[in-house]
């Protein structure tokens, strides 16, 4: 007989009765007491259980980034699926919570989490912490922190699982490199601090030597030895040679200086752009290898609302030129500013020296740049013109000539040896300097020691007089006795107190025209305070010749001390520095016809007065067509008249305007005083960086690379931008560079 076989039907029928059969039999477990054993609680908990899609919902919303943490619901990583994610769980670790009372469930037995599951118990009695081990607030649950980050298969995993064992090792591995990340990003921070450090101060950064611990290994390597204490084990890895890529070459040095020198031209370039506005400021030098460098600096005038209005200088590099003409010069200029993404048709001044090559009328970078854009106002530098006024009235007078000679005479004699310098030292507090050839004002600190020690000096000189007897050196001998001579004359104590007071006057001024934030209303008031400085009038007593015979005829015409001192010396010095300030500043006249009537508030009020203000705002408007010459005229009579009479000059009213949120009502006006103080007025922000120049490529470092010499200058001249930056950036920034070991 064949044998039959249940249906498929038949089959389910059977297996749907089975279960429900066993479903309503009694469980065993409510035949016995729930004891609370220590080693039924340890072995009893699941390994890992998991969220259902249900039950992760509802915290779903709970997730609002990094900021959570994991010991309230650690469940939520199932939501994060990023690797940046991943990597900031693995960062915080698994947080195993301890003291909390832990809830009961509503089983018929009652059963709770406890502290002493985090731990395993073994076979011989030991204790092994269950560091994956977490529980959550949120669901009473607990959940494997490896296996919640990493990828999984089924809702539970078990411990002694394929799975399981494969995320703990990617858990160990990932923290591992995190923790490696971590410290590299550390000892990098700490090198960009040293680098910045010794590039601020324009120090050398290498020696002879590229070893740690070895000397005349440099400033570099020296301050990281200094440092061992805070980078002991990075130190440790390199002298074990545990890691290649110990960060300590030059090669590495360079990129770092590069990298910081580039981020802090890109942020100096970004506020030009938010200015809009600009003025080019220009000069040359050669360095120390012989190469010219010109030096380009840009002048804004940053507005920001509510934070007011302020005037800046920013350097933004050296340039190694060829051509030094007009033409080279120009291209230099153009294409610098191309690569820096800089709309020159946006340039409102340039200012160079009174070089042919700068300020040649035909040939020179100010016509050239004037052809391609006739908005870019040329201002000769206001401190050249006043050091060639000072040099043309030095010139004035064969006295005056004499008398600078004199005090070069002083110096070499008492210079050229170390026994009379100690002489000069034990009578006078203020030594005498060596004139200086490029700033006249400067000279100031030569006649300043007479001035104020001329009874020291003369005493000095007597017992150099003294010394020279007695060692029978006939030239230092006749040099201290003509030289007492000369000091001792009237002509030469006029020329003292005269010049002293001329020069003290001058280099007050001078001192004024370096500032990157004076703007150019203060010029003539400058150079006029110069003009009309008086000198005192002391007499010199002149010996009358008697006539011996009758026949003799009668000198000439008597003068008085007074009126011989005004004719030989005083008048001509007067009369040369007046012509000479007339013909080096007459650019300023040009500037005060097209601004003149936004010098100040009484200019404006003025203006108003003799009702020229509308002919100026249309002047204004016709040379630059930055502004709107009617809406100018209603903004400024209104200006006059609302504006604290305390803000009167042009930074003080733009800085007013921004500050109390005037744009709507004063944009003309802003906008023609952002012009006016965006005109340079000297070019000693550019003389400046050559004192960078000398002291960062100086004769032991004259190989150094362009490059390297941009970046430092960078970072030594523009120490408050480079501040500014965040140094994590520029670590990102250095391991994007190339491909690395680590990823940063």
């Amino acid at each position: 007989m064949k044998r039959s076989y249940p249906s498929g039907a038949q089959k389910r029928r059977k297996i749907k009765e089975r279960k429900s059969s066993t479903q309503s039999l009694t469980k065993l477990t409510n035949f016995f007491l729930a004891a609370r054993d220590e080693k039924s609680d340890e072995d009893e908990v699941p390994e890992t259980a998991r969220l259902s899609e249900e039950d992760a919902a509802p915290v779903a919303a709970e997730v609002a980034g990094s900021s959570v943490s994991l010991h309230s619901s650690p469940q939520q990583s199932i939501l994060e699926e990023t690797v940046s994610a991943r990597c900031e769980i693995i960062k915080r670790g698994p947080v195993q919570i301890k003291e909390f009372d832990f809830p009961q469930n509503n089983d018929k037995i009652p059963r709770r989490f406890t502290v002493d599951n985090y731990h395993m118990k073994m076979n011989n009695g030991e204790k092994i912490n269950r560091n994956w081990l977490v529980y959550s607030l949120s669901s009473d649950s607990v959940f494997c922190f490896c296996c919640t980050v990493f990828e999984r298969e089924s809702k539970f995993i078990m411990k002694k699982s394929k799975i399981h064992r494969a995320n703990m090792q990617n858990w160990r591995e990932l923290a591992e490199r995190l923790k490696t990340v971590q410290h590299r990003k550390a000892v990098l921070r700490r090198i960009l601090a040293i680098v910045c450090h010794l590039a601020e101060r324009n120090q050398a950064l290498r020696g002879h030597s590229e070893k740690l611990f070895e000397p005349h290994n440099g400033n570099f390597l020296g301050q990281i030895e200094l440092m061992a204490q805070l980078m002991s084990e990075h130190l440790r890895r390199i002298d074990k040679k545990e890691i290649k890529d110990h960060y300590l070459s030059k090669t590495i040095q360079n990129e770092l200086i590069s990298l910081v020198g580039q981020k802090t031209k890109d942020a100096i370039v970004q506020k030009v752009k938010d200015a809009k506005y600009f003025s080019v400021i220009m000069d040359c030098t050669p360095d120390t290898s012989h190469n010219e460098q010109m030096s380009l600096v840009l002048r804004i005038v940053n507005c920001e609302s509510c934070s007011g209005a302020s005037i800046s200088e920013h350097f933004v590099g050296f340039f190694s030129v060829q051509d030094t003409s007009g033409r080279g010069l120009c291209n230099t200029l153009t294409e610098e500013l191309k690569h820096m993404k800089l709309n020159i048709a946006d340039c409102r001044g340039q200012s160079y020296n009174n070089g042919s090559n700068m300020m040649g009328h035909k040939q020179g970078v100010q016509k050239r740049v004037l052809e391609i854009n006739q908005k870019a106002l040329c201002v000769p530098c206001s401190s050249h013109s006043l050091n060639l006024v000072v040099a043309d009235a030095a010139k004035s007078s064969v006295l005056s000539v004499t008398f600078f000679g004199i005090l070069q005479w002083l110096y070499n004699l008492f210079s050229s040896s170390v026994h009379r310098w100690s002489i000069l030292q034990r009578h006078v507090k203020l030594t005498v300097k060596n004139l200086s050839t490029t700033r006249w004002e400067c000279r100031i600190e030569s006649v300043k020691a007479l001035r104020h020690q001329y009874p020291e000096m003369i005493e000095a000189l007597s017992v150099l007089t003294e010394h020279a007897a007695e060692k029978k050196d006939g030239e230092t001998l006749y040099s201290a006795q003509n030289l007492c001579k000369e000091l001792m004359s009237w002509q030469f104590i006029l020329c003292v107190v005269i010049w002293y007071n001329v020069l003290f006057h001058i280099n007050h001024v001078s001192k004024l025209l370096q500032k990157p934030e004076l703007f150019s209303p203060r010029i003539p008031g400058s150079w006029n305070f110069i003009a009309k400085t008086e000198a005192r009038e002391l007499q010199r007593n002149y010996r009358r010749t008697t006539r011996k015979f009758l026949y003799e005829g009668k000198d000439e015409v008597q003068l008085t001390p007074e009126q011989r001192f005004n004719q030989d010396v005083f008048l001509p010095l007067i009369d040369t520095a007046l012509i000479s300030i007339s013909e080096r500043f007459t650019q300023v006249d040009v500037f005060f016809s097209l601004f003149g009537f936004l010098y100040y508030a009484n200019n404006m009020k003025k203006a108003i007065q003799e009702d020229t203000l509308e002919d100026s705002c249309k002047k204004l408007e016709r040379t630059l067509g930055d502004v709107d010459s009617q809406d100018l005229v209603l903004e400024v009579t209104a200006a006059v008249s609302v504006f604290p009479d305390h803000i009167s000059s042009p930074a003080d009213i733009l800085d007013y305007i921004y500050k109390e949120n005037l744009l709507e009502l004063y944009g003309n006006l802003s906008i023609a005083l952002r012009l006016l103080l965006t005109l340079p007025i000297t070019v000693a922000s550019g003389e400046r960086s050559f004192s960078s120049l000398k002291l960062i490529k100086n004769f032991l470092r004259s190989t150094m690379s362009q490059e390297r010499l941009t970046g430092l200058a960078m970072i030594s001249i523009e120490q408050r931008v480079r501040r500014s930056l965040n140094m994590e950036d520029i670590i990102n920034a250095f391991a994007e560079t190339k491909t690395r070991m680590v990823q940063f």
